[in-house]
């Protein structure tokens, strides 16, 4: 099953207390064969404090913020 998942950040848990049960949940279901897609938002400075690298076993995207007019 391919699963696409939208969450705060799977790759920093600055400002993000889920960070952790989103790896330990989705590695487990890539690991039963589904087929993981993240996105998060480049927000509050996540990007600039991660605390993993992008796992092999997902495909992860980081949707930049809206301008603002």
């Amino acid at each position: 099953m391919k699963i696409a998942f939208y969450g705060s950040s799977l790759l920093s848990s600055y400002w993000n207390g889920a960070a952790t049960y989103y790896r330990g949940i989705l590695e487990q279901l890539a690991r039963h064969g589904h087929r993981i897609a993240f996105y998060e938002p480049d927000a509050f400075d996540r990007q600039q404090h991660r605390d993993i690298d992008p796992p092999d076993w997902r495909a992860w995207w980081s949707i930049p913020p809206r301008q603002t007019r």
